[in-house]
């Protein structure tokens, strides 16, 4: 890697708040030396039940965790992890290399593989993977909410902060049509033709999916504009 591609990598590793599992002291020492290159935040556990704790309790951009580890293992984590947050890249770094251990990790949807003994290279090369499939890329697809909500065009899920918020088929519909444009405001009506598909006429439905949807958040996602219609609450930085 030449001085520039590093020293952007670097830029873009710089705010991520990183969550690192391992049990080996020597390893957990040597590891953090390699990490903190690049990441200011490291938040280190040292079993699976500690970094699933955490991680219930923080936001968290990146995880690094070891496979064998007591109290929870970090298949067991992972597994937990992503009930909660479904697209959190993941690292293992783990001393196994059979088939049935690799598959397991595949499964789990991990973002990388490092088998101990690893060198600094191959954390470099994990890091540029992930900087450039998930974080720059999958960026553009983030659409920045009021506190800490936002919604992900690409895997057209809601979510507040590391958590995904399960919503129906008509909620999906309506944060599609009301994400499609930042500026307008949709009326009552065009709201209810595209959420509800149908050729009923019942201006309630949509006061009764806003109402739904405020329960369930905790919040209102969506502004009401007098005589004219709703629009989402955006964080503009």
């Amino acid at each position: 890697m030449d001085a520039q591609a590093l020293s952007s990598l670097i830029e873009i590793c710089q705010n991520k708040k990183i969550l690192y599992a391992e049990d080996d002291m020597d390893v957990r020492m040597q590891t953090c030396k390699m990490l903190e290159l690049y990441f200011k935040e490291i938040v280190v556990v040292e079993n699976g039940l500690d970094g699933f704790f955490r991680f219930e309790h923080e936001p968290f951009d990146l995880i690094f965790t070891d496979i064998n580890m007591p109290k929870m293992d970090g298949l067991i984590m992972i597994q937990k992890i992503r009930k909660i947050n479904p697209t959190i890249p993941i690292v293992i770094f783990s001393a196994y290399d059979n088939t049935e251990y690799f598959l397991k990790t595949i499964q789990q949807g991990v973002s990388g593989y490092i088998l101990k003994p690893f060198v600094f290279n191959d954390i470099i090369e994990i890091l540029q993977k992930i900087m450039q499939t998930h974080f720059s890329a999958h960026a553009v697809h983030k659409n920045a909410l009021i506190d800490g909500f936002y919604w992900d065009t690409k895997t057209q899920t809601l979510c507040h902060h590391q958590s995904v918020v399960k919503l129906s088929k008509h909620e999906i519909a309506l944060f599609e049509l009301l994400t499609s444009s930042k500026q307008r405001i949709f009326c009552s009506e065009e709201i209810e033709n595209t959420v509800f598909d149908d050729d009923i006429s019942n201006n309630k439905r949509v006061r009764n999916l806003l109402s739904r949807l405020r329960h369930k958040v905790g919040c209102d996602l969506v502004q009401s504009v007098y005589a004219q219609g709703y629009k989402l609450k955006w964080q503009y930085h």
